[in-house]
């Protein structure tokens, strides 16, 4: 009877130990985080450990399963190694871990995951959280498209004022030329009115030629 009793005194002391420990595992971050117009944003990563153990943090983007910067830190060390993604940086207070990215651009808009390892001192741990969505400001987006929108107006507006000013270059040399066209149609009329009939030409050399023979006789 000793040994099943060791037996089930030692299971409860494992169950126990292990409820407990993951009691302690906690990695909480926000639901979102909005990135300005810099591409800088800094995430919070919240654990339950204390500032005397060594942590191992790895930020994971969900889309690809990549990971954007992996970081150790403990009480008066920091260090990090930036993906060629986004370039990292983090700093630790008591119960969090911030993670500045700069660079931040819309075609990395995501998931993106605090996984937090307890290095040292043992038993080993670790846990991820429940992810952050990282988006571009909408007032950013706004504003992108409310200089699209102005630079399109100007340059229909643009186009328009050329067109317009062709059009009147174009009407004012057609106008012209026609007007230069009907002046010298008037000037050739009025020429023709005044020159002689042939008639009347005929007729006076026929008066010369009776006055001649008429001296004659």
């Amino acid at each position: 009877m000793a040994c099943p009793r060791n037996l089930l005194v030692v299971f409860l002391w494992i169950y126990t130990a292990q409820r407990l420990d993951g009691a302690g595992l906690r990695v909480d971050q926000p639901r979102f985080l909005e990135v300005d117009s810099t591409g800088k944003a800094t995430l919070q990563c919240n654990h339950s450990w204390d500032e005397k153990t060594e942590l191992k943090l790895t930020i994971l983007k969900e889309r690809d399963s990549r990971e954007v910067c992996i970081g150790r830190t403990n009480s008066s060390v920091h260090y990090v190694n930036s993906t060629e993604l986004l370039h990292c940086q983090i700093n630790r207070t008591s119960g969090s871990i911030y993670v500045t990215f700069y660079g931040f651009n819309s075609s990395l808009i995501d998931n993106f995951f605090c996984k937090i390892e307890k290095l040292y001192p043992p038993p080993y741990e670790g846990k991820q959280g429940n992810g952050t969505i990282m988006f571009i400001s909408s007032k950013e987006n706004c504003e992108k498209c409310f200089q699209f929108v102005m630079l399109l107006i100007m340059g229909i507006l643009s186009f328009l004022t050329l067109s317009s000013m062709i059009y009147s270059i174009v009407l004012t040399s057609k106008i012209c030329r026609v007007k230069k066209v009907g002046k010298k149609e008037e000037e050739n009329s009025v020429y023709e009115q005044m020159a002689p009939s042939n008639g009347g030409e005929h007729s006076r050399r026929n008066t010369e030629s009776a006055t001649t023979l008429s001296r004659k006789y």
